[in-house]
């Protein structure tokens, strides 16, 4: 329902819940903000918390009249953490509550069960507000791009998520450095890679991912984006020895016959991740990658000491003997 003002009417009760900590707070600071610039003054705004304040103290709030004469506010905080005396109360106060005050309700903890829950959803509305799962985050970050004036494709926006690590605060953040940048219009990949922060460890998980896929040229641009870090080659180096470990594993376990993506979970892979080295095992061979694993080996003893060549300089000529050796 809408008032006369054409603003949608505030409901007796609401629960601001979800796991999207950031968004669930942001809501309950835009009822806030409502409330006092409706009244002209937040004096008949009360805020509790719920790990101080009993549900008695809420009631007794939630019934007293305003002092300005417009809609009392009674706002309280980890609801969660309330005992089941204290939700009984309130659920009680709501099947008849008082239409000059808006219980708001605000945190994580009730059940759907839960005789609060249901009062506040019978006497007013449930707002949940959860984070996109991981599989739905790229979708989530097109929609973002889009708000701003943005067209991101699938690819432009998974590399997106891996950069920031699925942080959509920090995804927001270079989402609104591509808009400057871009002036709107199609993102490219290399907008992302010129304007946003990157993590080397996420560099080097393009690094491995272009191992995996047998893409000679696209290795090398990866480490050329390591080189910058004095600490790159050897970080480099740690990566690409136990990919390219793992992938033997997998791969001498498709060539016996067996699940390669149960053989990369017996390696304590996360799903994701082994479902992603299972396939990749499919474009190699167990003798070829041993023979690479010997030359890192090599390379190892390089790294230490026993050659004067750059690491950086030296992790390239093995690359090279090594993609040599997988395209034989």
């Amino acid at each position: 329902m809408t008032s006369a003002s054409g603003k949608k009417e505030l409901a007796r009760a609401y629960l601001i819940t979800g796991s999207d900590g950031d968004k669930v707070m942001e809501a309950a600071r835009r009822l806030r903000r409502r409330v006092a610039t409706d009244a002209g003054t937040d004096i008949d705004i009360d805020i509790f918390d719920a790990g101080e304040a009993g549900g008695a103290e809420v009631v007794a709030a939630a019934n007293t009249m305003p002092f300005g004469g417009g809609v009392r506010l009674v706002m309280v905080y980890d609801v969660g953490q309330w005992r089941k005396d204290d939700k009984d109360l309130v659920a009680q106060h709501l099947e008849e509550p008082s239409p000059q005050c808006c219980l708001a309700l605000v945190g994580s903890g009730l059940r759907r069960n839960e005789a609060l829950y249901k009062a506040v959803a019978a006497a007013g509305e449930v707002l949940v507000f959860d984070t996109p799962r991981p599989a739905d985050m790229p979708a989530w970050v097109a929609r973002q791009a889009r708000r701003r004036g943005m067209k991101m494709g699938a690819p432009e926006a998974r590399r997106l998520v891996a950069a920031c690590g699925g942080d959509q605060r920090a995804i927001a953040s270079e989402l609104d450095k591509l808009a400057a940048y871009t002036g709107g219009g199609a993102v490219k990949a290399e907008d992302i890679e010129s304007v946003c922060w990157v993590s080397a460890e996420t560099k080097i998980w393009d690094l491995t991912d272009a191992i995996g896929a047998r893409d000679r040229r696209l290795a090398f641009r990866r480490l050329e984006d390591l080189a910058g870090d004095r600490r790159g080659a050897a970080s480099a180096f740690y990566a690409v020895m136990s990919h390219l470990k793992r992938l033997y594993v997998v791969t001498e376990a498709r060539e016996r016959g067996e699940d390669p993506v149960a053989a990369a979970s017996a390696l304590g892979i996360k799903p994701y991740p082994a479902r992603k080295i299972a396939s990749q095992s499919a474009a190699f061979d167990s003798g070829g990658l041993l023979q690479a694993l010997a030359r890192l080996a090599e390379l190892d003893a390089d790294l230490k000491g026993r050659s004067d060549r750059r690491p950086d300089l030296a992790l390239e000529m093995a690359m090279a003997e090594i993609f040599d050796v997988l395209e034989a």
